[in-house]
């Protein structure tokens, strides 16, 4: 089961990093059944802490007394190493932004891509190429 943003297919990715992703029980289970929803979502670095940015999980319908933000923030869990690897690449102009949601085992885990959005020119040109592979 995978959950893809389509809106990454406008970004040129240079490297990729997968993240775990804090939810509650709730959320977990409103996941496996309905998905999300990456209308605009990204990922900034807040005091050395990974955030993920305007994701909407809906609410799960069996749950009780729950208060949920269909869109709030939500922590990564990343690696140090990986942290200042990211901070780094994003004082180079480069994006961060989700690409999919997948289970991993039992932890729901994201893929994270780190590049720069694609230029018109550069879209024509994959295009170009799509087709040209499909004709052969």
């Amino acid at each position: 089961m995978r959950h893809f943003n389509k809106d990454s297919l406008d970004y040129k990715f240079e490297q990729k990093f997968e993240a775990g992703i804090v939810l509650s029980g709730a959320e977990a289970k409103s996941l496996r059944l309905h998905g999300a929803q990456f209308n605009g979502s990204k990922v900034e670095i807040i005091n050395g802490v990974p955030i993920l940015f305007n994701i909407t999980i809906q609410p799960y319908q069996y749950a009780t007394n729950q208060t949920i933000d269909k869109s709030s923030q939500r922590q990564l869990l990343l690696t140090t190493k990986e942290i200042s690897k990211l901070i780094s690449l994003r004082h180079q102009k480069y994006m961060i932004i989700p690409i999919a949601i997948f289970l991993k085992g039992k932890w729901f885990k994201v893929e994270l891509g780190v590049g720069r959005k694609m230029r018109k020119f550069e879209k024509r040109e994959k295009i170009r190429q799509q087709e040209a592979k499909r004709g052969i």
